[in-house]
């Protein structure tokens, strides 16, 4: 378990490189003002189908099915489920892309209530979001395919696919932008080329190790009928954990640039998001869901609980290094071209806001497998409805006082709530089964990160005049990467040093021989 989880979290970093490149030219041709506020506006409508209808609800629903008729009834049968449920999927994808096509003015007014034509962004947003809305399609069949492929513990070519999407990017920037100097159009039809190759990347990979997805007319059967009844609590549950996102991003649109800072910032918070919360859920799902298919409820919720562990041990120092130099991690990597130093300094309060929900948004990515795979999807649709309900209310007051760092906020405290919730539900049904010394470890890791933020603070403090040059790209990203090879390096002695792991453990739950 542990290696496939650094199997995905490999790719998901050389991902998240060459997005930090990808933004960092974005930064530099649109700034943080209307311009940006255009792209993030575009983007954000194909990742929002598929975080809600791919990610989210279908996995959720669909791989332990899958998972329960590859081990109850063999690979033929399995394949056979996916044909039917891919072909009827891709059904309903592209209706939902015509009629997002068509309406598509009223979603961007729906969902960027600041935009208006005297700004310059409602009818430039309206046009790019017609281009970048096809991605829906492609990213949702991305999206199930890796389901399958995950179910049969193949993990990297659904991990390099996103990978995929950051090096289209990279050539539309480097190469074509210069030349034609239209990048809002450049990076919309960059998205549709991405959606076209990471679906090849998918289809090749199922082909190569033998998975039957020939396809076939779509039909609604007993098995599509339960994959819907066990879907609708996620499509819920989904929809309504995206709303939480859009709310913050709709207030932000209130001010020019809002959406901008918040979209850079969450950019450096995803890093941790993606490396662990991301790449524990994808692999825990398949996991507990085999153990509970084989009797072995024990080895379920010991996955849980060392899945919950290591989120813990890989995110905590994360969130309290986002917290102590947020504002240097954002003008060291985005600073320069429109990207201006005050962009940079808001977009560092904003980083730190999110930093505080880091932990919680991983954990809740590690504990709603112990629900998805005893195929109930309901209760975590009612905990996402309660912490929505909580952001919902502070969004905007926490703007009127913050600004866009009260939206960050806001979001943190709902991820919060929507933790403790899963967590209680587990506890109560049994289903938390934490190893002797559990909350020990996890308060020792806390302090181990508090020592390595004390110290990283000290370093960037003393190294501020050359971290913070105008100008000097590579040379503050240099500083930044010294700067967190030695947290890294302090953290991990100070979890020696505060008995979280001894050496020898540390070593063990790293090794490529600690899991499969």
């Amino acid at each position: 378990m542990f290696r496939s989880i650094f199997t995905v979290s490999g790719f998901t970093l050389m991902s998240r490189l060459l997005g930090f490149a990808r933004d960092k030219l974005i930064a530099n041709y649109l700034g943080a003002g209307a311009t940006a506020d255009v792209w993030v506006a575009a983007f954000r409508l194909p990742n929002l189908f598929r975080r809600i209808f791919g990610e989210g609800a279908f996995n959720a629903a669909f791989v332990p099915m899958y998972s329960r008729r590859l081990e109850e009834k063999g690979e033929a049968d399995a394949d056979a489920l996916a044909r039917r449920t891919l072909s009827l999927m891709f059904t309903i994808l592209m209706v939902l892309f015509v009629l997002a096509f068509i309406y598509m003015e009223w979603v961007v007014k729906a969902i960027n209530v600041g935009y208006t034509d005297e700004d310059g962004r409602f009818s430039v947003a309206v046009s790019a979001s017609r281009i970048t809305v096809v991605y829906l399609v492609f990213i949702c069949m991305v999206a199930g395919i890796s389901g399958i492929l995950n179910s049969r513990k193949i993990f990297a070519a659904p991990a390099f696919a996103y990978v995929v999407l950051n090096l289209v990017f990279l050539v539309g920037l480097i190469f074509i932008i210069p030349k034609t100097g239209e990048p809002i159009l450049v990076l919309s039809w960059s998205v549709v080329v991405a959606g076209v190759l990471q679906l090849a990347v998918v289809l090749i990979s199922a082909k190569r190790h033998g998975v039957d997805l020939r396809p076939r007319l779509p039909a609604i059967d007993d098995d599509m009928k339960r994959l819907g009844v066990l879907m609708a609590p996620g499509l819920v549950s989904a929809g309504i954990q995206q709303l939480n996102l859009l709310v913050g991003g709709a207030v932000a649109s209130l001010q020019v640039g809002g959406q901008s800072v918040i979209f850079y910032a969450d950019r450096i918070n995803q890093l941790p998001l993606g490396l662990i919360g991301m790449a524990a859920g994808v692999v825990l799902l398949p996991e507990i869901t085999r153990n509970l298919r084989g009797g072995d409820e024990a080895s379920a919720k010991r996955s849980l609980c060392q899945g919950m562990e290591l989120a813990l041990l890989l995110c905590l120092p994360a969130m309290v290094a986002m917290m102590v130099i947020p504002k240097q991690m954002m003008y060291a990597i985005f600073e320069g071209g429109k990207f201006t130093a005050e962009a940079a300094i808001e977009s560092g309060w904003v980083l730190a806001a999110f930093a505080i929900g880091t932990p919680a948004y991983v954990l809740a990515r590690v504990l709603q497998p112990g629900y998805f795979a005893r195929e109930d999807t309901r209760t975590p649709m009612r905990f996402t409805i309660a912490s929505a309900v909580v952001n919902m209310v502070l969004a905007y007051p926490m703007f009127r006082w913050m600004g866009p760092t009260g939206c960050a906020l806001a979001t943190s405290i709902a991820g919060w709530v929507n933790v403790c919730l899963l967590w209680a539900g587990l506890r109560k049904a049994g289903f938390i089964g934490l190893t002797p010394g559990f909350f020990g470890r996890v308060a020792r890791m806390f302090l181990a990160s508090c020592i390595m933020g004390a110290l990283v603070w000290g370093l960037a403090y003393l190294s501020d005049p050359w971290l913070m040059e105008p100008g000097k790209f590579f040379q503050r990203v240099v500083i930044l990467g010294v700067l967190v090879a030695l947290g890294v390096a302090i953290y991990f002695v100070a979890v020696v040093g505060t008995r979280v792991y001894s050496v020898a453990e540390l070593r063990s739950r790293f090794s490529r021989r600690s899991g499969s």
